[in-house]
C-alpha cells in the first residue's frame, strides 16, 4: 500500500466516527414532524440547516444532504493518491450525472414543467455534458435525448427507435444504465486488480435488480416483439434466461423464490408491488457488501470505499426521512424503508 493511500485509509477510519449511528437514524425517523427532524440534525455533523420556505421542502433537504456527501467525497479525493482520487471523482460524478439525466428525461416524458425538473437536479457541476439547462430546453424527451449528440452519452440517441417502437421510456433508461455501468467498469482499470471487486459487486447488484424490475413491467404487455436480448445489453447474476421467464410468467412469486440469495429477499416486496422497499433492501445489501469488503481488507482501498458507501446510504436514508416527514407518513412506516437502522 502506497504512503498516500495509507494516510487516506487512516482518515477514512477516523471520519467513520462522524457518520450517524443506527440509533441516531431511528431517533430522526421517530421525530413527530419535519420541523423536529431539522432541529434534531443540529446535534449531528449536519448542524443547523437553513432551507427556503417556498417550493418542495423535501427536495431542498435532498440537495443539502447531497451537498454534504459531495463535500465528504471531495475531502477524500483531496487526500487520496491520484489514481484513487481520479477513480472516485469519475465514479460519483458519473453516478450523479446519470441520475440528473434520468430526471430530465423522465420529466420531459411525463410533461413535467421545466421549473420542477430544474428543482430536482442534484447540485453538481455538469460532468460529461456542458449544461443540463440546454438539455432541458428540448420540448420533448426525444429532443432532450438528441441534445446529447456530441457528448459521451450520444449512444442513447440510437435507443430512441426502440422507445418509439414500444411507446415507452425504458429503452432509453436501460441504455443509460448500461452506459453508466460500462464506464464505471472502464474507470476501475485505474485501480489495482485487487481493489476492483467491491465496486464491481455493487454495480452488478444494482444492474441485476433494475433489469428484473424492467422485465417485470413487461409482463402486462405480452408483446412477442420484446426479446430479452433486445432489451438487456448486459446481465450479471440474473441472466437472460431468468429475465425471459419473468416476462412470460403469470406467477412472479415462484420466479423470485427460485432466485439465489440475496435476490430472492431483495425482490420479494414485488409480490405487493412495493418497489420502494426493494430499493431499500438493495441499499441494505450494498451496505453489507461494503461492510464485508472492509472486514476482508481493513487497511486498504476497501476502507475508503466503505466510508463513502456508508456516507451515501446515510444520505439516502436522510432523504427518505425528509420526504416521509413532508408527506406526513408515520415514523414506523418511514423506518421500514431505511437501511442504516437495520445494521445495529
Amino acid at each position: 500500500m502506497s504512503p498516500g493511500l495509507s494516510y487516506v485509509v487512516v482518515r477514512s477510519h477516523a471520519m467513520m466516527a462522524d457518520l450517524l449511528t443506527p440509533e441516531q437514524m431511528r431517533a430522526l425517523a421517530d421525530g413527530e414532524s419535519l420541523e423536529v427532524f431539522v432541529e434534531q440534525l443540529v446535534d449531528t455533523p449536519y448542524g443547523e440547516i437553513s432551507i427556503a420556505t417556498d417550493g418542495d421542502t423535501s427536495i431542498a433537504l435532498e440537495k443539502v444532504f447531497y451537498q454534504k456527501f459531495i463535500e465528504r467525497m471531495k475531502g477524500i479525493v483531496d487526500l487520496a493518491p491520484t489514481e484513487v482520487g481520479d477513480f472516485l471523482l469519475s465514479y460519483y460524478y458519473l453516478r450523479f450525472e446519470v441520475i440528473n439525466l434520468k430526471r430530465i428525461i423522465r420529466g420531459k416524458y411525463s410533461s413535467i414543467p421545466t421549473s420542477q425538473i430544474v428543482e430536482s437536479i442534484i447540485p453538481i457541476t455538469p460532468y460529461k455534458v456542458e449544461s443540463y439547462e440546454e438539455i432541458m430546453e428540448g420540448e420533448t424527451f426525444q429532443e432532450a435525448v438528441r441534445r446529447l449528440e456530441g457528448t459521451p452519452y450520444e449512444s442513447l440517441i440510437s435507443s430512441l427507435a426502440l422507445s418509439e417502437k414500444y411507446d415507452a421510456l425504458w429503452p432509453v433508461e436501460i441504455a443509460l444504465s448500461y452506459l453508466s455501468a460500462r464506464e464505471i467498469f472502464k474507470s476501475l482499470e485505474r485501480l489495482p486488480q485487487s481493489d476492483r471487486g467491491l465496486v464491481r459487486r455493487i454495480v452488478q447488484a444494482e444492474a441485476d435488480v433494475e433489469n428484473f424490475l424492467v422485465a417485470a413491467k413487461q409482463r402486462s404487455s405480452r408483446e412477442s416483439a420484446h426479446s430479452p436480448e433486445e432489451m438487456f445489453p448486459a446481465t450479471f447474476g440474473i441472466g437472460l434466461d431468468i429475465l425471459s421467464e419473468v416476462m412470460a410468467s403469470d406467477d412472479l412469486r415462484t420466479v423470485i423464490q427460485g432466485l439465489n440469495p440475496p435476490y430472492n429477499e431483495i425482490l420479494a416486496p414485488l409480490y405487493e408491488g412495493d418497489v420502494a422497499l426493494i430499493r431499500s433492501r438493495l441499499r441494505q445489501h450494498i451496505y453489507d457488501i461494503a461492510k464485508r469488503g472492509r472486514a476482508v481488507d481493513d487497511f486498504g482501498f476497501n476502507v475508503v470505499m466503505a466510508y463513502l458507501i456508508f456516507s451515501e446510504i446515510e444520505k439516502d436514508d436522510l432523504v427518505g426521512i425528509a420526504w416521509g416527514k413532508t408527506q406526513g407518513i408515520a415514523a414506523e412506516d418511514i423506518l421500514k424503508y431505511l437501511a442504516i437502522p437495520f445494521f445495529i
